[in-house]
């Protein structure tokens, strides 16, 4: 134990540092408190700092043009966005726009601008820290709008994000799409791409030119009189199903209005407009509110189509509009011709060869039974042209009437529904129709309950037919009813032209009754014609080298010639032309029609070749133009011939030559297979004035012929009704070379052989020019 004196000496020692200790401890504990105050100052100053530069950093953010994005760097959950963003989104803060847009796919537009792809968009500026390309976001109903987007990484409110950053290029993005559709559609047109896809690229063109309308072109058919809604996008593909054609009437839709008056038709309110009366439903379930209607007109003024733009909303066009439609109009109103121009040149070969075949049906129409055989040839003309009806009336003479003597819809002899049908005075008919060209007859005209077949008041075509003398008798008339309305225009010409040749028939016709009046009559007639025909068959065959059997040999060629006729007079010509300077023109023909108008024909041809070749010293082109020029004057028979033309130099074998609708010649060679020539031809003599002649050059080599002929040597039947044929032609131009010297006898003996015990059906001709050496 410590003594007492330590005690007290001690405990004031204890006292004195435990004073001492809490003196320092209060005087830290005062330093610490001064210290934390101090730090919570500079704490809440960094605070109001911060919120301020956020506050300015929003605030600038919401200054700048562009669309502003801010999210969090990990997944797609918006952070900021500026008020550009907003008002482009329709959205008053970021929650909503979160859950509005970003949350929502059917909120986007499809791929390659839906809410995935956009994902996929920050996923890759995250893993490249930067990623730019355009985007289209959807703006409101069928609106859209283009921007130029760029994503990189940066730090916002402490945290990792990525900023969007947007500019607004949605004009030039439109513009550049439009010059891109409108080059599109004008190359279209150019390179005459298929009208359905110039219809589709200027539809295209139109609704890209003027956002939130949808476009639809109807075309006119002028034989409905209707027009008819084409298909291209997925509005017009509705709307073309509900609404598949428009009468071509005032009132039918602002489609039907402009249709018929031609001009420019403009439903402010679609659904309240009368001319849209009917259609509600469809308007309704295409939330159309406006529609415009323009026409689109050809050169001569008719009516081409129509094109429709359909709005959302009501509106009207203002000028930048109507430059677009003006420019669509155009457009279309071009890509119709070209394709009518198309059609149209496609269909003259065929109706040439088609009106060709018919009128010699017609022309053969033989006097037994004239009124079945008749019936017959316009039932393949309806079916041809897809009339409706049609009938043919011809003159008697004798009773001053005309009367039905062919119909593709009633029996002749039952044709009478009561008397008024059987028969029409030609006084009555003249005073209806003066002129001779072909008319239509409407129900308030008189005659139409005469010549209408279908209980349908729709327009009746009549065709006069006349004489081609000075008087122009009537010697009867076509009526033609159309399945729709009107007859087409191309068609009506194709009528007229076989109705010149209908008009020869019905002379003969008439002709033939009056000589059967009397069985003397018939009888001297036939003899005088029997006569005539011996002649005439003399005269013809006169007129060809070798009366039909031709052999020329002269330096080292060759030249032989066969004309076998299929009646007493025929159409076939051949004609051998020496000409100054070693050269020579070989010309084998076929003239349209058979007997003795195909004999005149023929017999004009050879005396107008002769004559030119020497005028014009053997020059191809101008012969056959100015042949062409004299065969087309005074042809109202509408007659022509075929014919192939070679001019040949004989010391070199050169030949220049012009086939004008004919046989391919068959060239033969002593060392190689034969074959068809396969150069250019231009059409028939006799038809058309002023055809431009093109020729072609060939060479027939030492040894070789070519071989001309008629299409009566591949047209020969036989007993079975088979054509010769070209192979066995080229068969036959294959033998051997000692079958050379006898080629046209072989040809005859085969042709005989395969044709035994069948009627020949055509004429036939053969010349071969055979170069034998050098």
């Amino acid at each position: 134990m410590l003594p007492d004196a330590l005690v007290l000496p001690l405990l004031g020692l204890l006292l004195a540092i435990a004073a001492l200790v809490l003196l320092v401890h209060l005087r830290f504990r005062n330093k610490e408190a001064e210290r934390y105050q101090s730090l919570a100052s500079r704490l809440q100053e960094f605070r109001r700092q911060y919120n301020s530069s956020l506050e300015d950093s929003r605030a600038l953010l919401n200054k700048l043009p562009d669309v502003i994005l801010i999210f969090e760097r990990q997944w797609p959950k918006l952070l900021f966005a500026n008020r550009q963003a907003l008002e482009l989104f329709g959205c008053s803060s970021e929650q909503e726009l979160m859950d509005k847009v970003f949350s929502q796919p059917d909120a986007w537009l499809p791929t390659p601008n839906s809410l995935l792809d956009f994902e996929g968009f920050l996923s890759r500026a995250r893993d490249l820290g930067v990623e730019r390309r355009e985007w289209r976001f959807a703006a409101g109903p069928d609106q859209s709008l283009w921007m130029d987007c760029e994503i990189t990484l940066t730090v916002f409110a402490g945290e990792p994000a990525m900023i969007f950053s947007g500019v607004n290029v949605h004009h030039r993005k439109l513009q550049s799409i439009a010059d891109n559709l409108r080059q599109r559609a004008l190359f279209s047109v150019n390179d005459g791409s298929p009208l359905t896809a110039i219809i589709e690229r200027v539809s295209k063109l139109l609704e890209a030119q003027i956002p939130g309308t949808h476009c639809v072109i109807s075309l006119y058919d002028e034989q409905k009189d209707s027009l008819v809604t084409q298909g291209v996008g997925e509005f017009a593909t509705v709307f073309c199903s509900k609404v598949p054609s428009v009468s071509a009437r005032y009132g039918a839709t602002s489609i039907g209005s402009a249709a018929h008056t031609r001009q420019s038709v403009v439903c402010e309110s679609a659904a309240d407009d009368m001319q849209w009366q009917g259609y509600s439903d469809v308007l309704k379930s295409l939330k159309v509110a406006s529609a415009w209607s323009e026409p689109v007109l050809g050169e001569d003024g008719k009516l081409q189509a129509v094109i429709t733009l359909f709005s959302s909303v009501p509106k009207r066009p203002d000028n930048e509009i109507i430059g677009h439609f003006s420019f669509a109009v155009s457009l279309v109103g071009l890509a119709i011709e070209r394709e009518q121009w198309r059609r149209e040149l496609e269909a003259s070969s065929e109706n040439e060869r088609y009106v060709r075949e018919v009128s010699v049906s017609i022309v053969n129409v033989p006097s037994e039974g004239f009124s079945a055989g008749l019936t017959n040839v316009i039932q393949g003309i309806k079916s041809k042209y897809d009339l409706g009806a049609m009938e043919v009336w011809r003159v008697d003479v004798q009773r001053d009437l005309i009367v039905p003597v062919a119909s593709t819809d009633f029996d002749i002899d039952e044709f009478a529904e009561g008397p008024e049908r059987s028969s029409i005075s030609r006084e009555r008919f003249c005073d209806l129709f003066p002129g001779h060209e072909p008319k239509y007859v409407t129900p308030q005209d008189d005659l139409y309950g005469l010549l209408k077949t279908h209980k349908k008041s729709k327009p009746v075509l009549v065709v006069p037919l006349h004489s081609d003398s000075l008087k122009g008798y009537l010697l009867g008339f076509l009526v033609v009813e159309s399945k729709f309305q009107y007859v087409e225009k191309s068609t009506i010409e194709h009528l007229s032209v076989i109705g010149s040749v209908m008009k020869t028939s019905l002379i003969n016709q008439r002709l033939v009754e009056h000589l059967a009046d009397t069985a003397d009559t018939e009888r001297r007639a036939r003899k005088k014609l029997e006569s005539e025909l011996a002649v005439a068959k003399s005269i013809q065959m006169s007129m060809v080298p070798g009366s039909g059997s031709y052999v020329k040999e002269f330096r080292n060629w060759r030249i032989e010639s066969w004309l076998q006729p299929a009646s007493a007079v025929g159409g076939d010509l051949y004609e051998v032309i020496p000409l100054s300077r070693g050269r020579f023109l070989a010309a084998v023909g076929d003239v349209s029609d058979k007997g003795v108008p195909a004999a005149l024909f023929m017999a004009k041809t050879i005396s107008l070749l002769n004559f030119l070749a020497h005028n014009k010293d053997g020059d191809l082109k101008d012969i056959t133009a100015a042949l062409n020029q004299e065969l087309c004057r005074g042809n109202d028979a509408c007659m022509f011939v075929t014919l192939v033309m070679i001019l040949v130099d004989k010391n070199s074998g050169k030949a220049e030559m012009i086939n004008a609708g004919h046989t391919m010649p068959m060239q033969r060679f002593s060392d190689q297979p034969p074959r068809l020539w396969s150069g250019e031809t231009i059409g028939p003599l006799g038809l058309y004035e002023n055809i431009e002649p093109t020729t072609e050059f060939l060479e027939i080599p030492a040894g070789g012929s070519l071989v001309l002929y008629s299409d009566g040597v591949t047209e020969a039947f036989n007993a079975a009704g088979e054509e010769f044929g070209e192979q066995r032609l080229l068969s036959l131009g294959g033998r051997p070379r000692s079958y050379e010297e006898c080629f046209l006898t072989n040809i005859r003996e085969r042709l005989v052989e395969y044709t035994a015990g069948a009627e020949q059906s055509d004429d036939i001709t053969i010349m071969i020019l055979s170069r034998q050496g050098l």
